[in-house]
């Protein structure tokens, strides 16, 4: 499957994925949500609520870096899937720019390189007036794995 080009794409996809991997995890508790996509992008909004907030009522940078990884892995879970390839981070980096007590931030990432064991993802997180708070890279193994319990 190709990267989703429209929000209902992505939130079909987003949705399908919940239900083949069969628990709740990271993205259930960060509460992400599908945001937009457009066929070279995808984004998911992260709401700004006390499990994901720091002491100061801010977004955690646990919460930004959570939010900024799965919205990297997701694009290329799309594209390598029909493979039976998953991609697992290898390595990262982040820079935390600024915070913010917005509503939510949305989380937009686009696929740098994705080769045929290795992929590189580029990931911008902004909040919901569009300071950009935390952008970051990440190398994924691309890795046969069944997604599941």
């Amino acid at each position: 499957m190709a990267i989703s080009a429209s929000t209902e794409e992505l939130a079909d996809s987003f949705q399908n994925f919940a239900a083949r991997r069969g628990f709740d995890d990271i993205v259930v508790t960060l509460g992400l949500q599908p945001h937009a996509a457009d066929g070279t992008s995808i984004a998911f909004s992260l709401p700004l609520r006390e499990p994901v907030a720091q002491a100061s009522g801010m977004f955690s940078a646990a919460a930004l870096f959570g939010a900024a990884d799965i919205a990297g892995t997701f694009p290329l879970m799309q594209s390598y899937d029909d493979q039976g390839l998953f991609p697992l981070a290898v390595q990262s980096s982040q820079n935390f720019l600024s915070n913010s007590k917005a509503e939510f931030a949305v989380a937009t990432a686009r696929m740098l390189r994705a080769g045929g064991s290795v992929a590189v993802t580029e990931v911008a997180v902004a909040d919901s007036a569009g300071k950009l708070l935390m952008s970051a890279t990440f190398t994924y193994v691309l890795s046969r794995r069944v997604v599941g319990r």
